[in-house]
């Protein structure tokens, strides 16, 4: 997930590197993540991430 991909060089020649774009179903498995983690940590999750992390892609 933290992986970069060469893009493009710039105009003055250097490389970019740049995040690519996450799938519905990678955001969907972060925001899973995130739940069961605010669980252990006994935080409260965001209901919007709940929502994410109920879509199945």
């Amino acid at each position: 997930m933290t992986d970069t991909a060469r893009a493009r060089p710039a105009p003055n020649g250097q490389p970019v590197y740049r995040r690519p774009a996450d799938t519905p179903r990678v955001s969907a498995a972060k925001a899973r993540l995130r739940v069961a983690l605010d669980e252990q940590l006994g935080r409260k999750t965001p209901q919007s991430v709940k929502e994410a992390a109920m879509k199945k892609q």
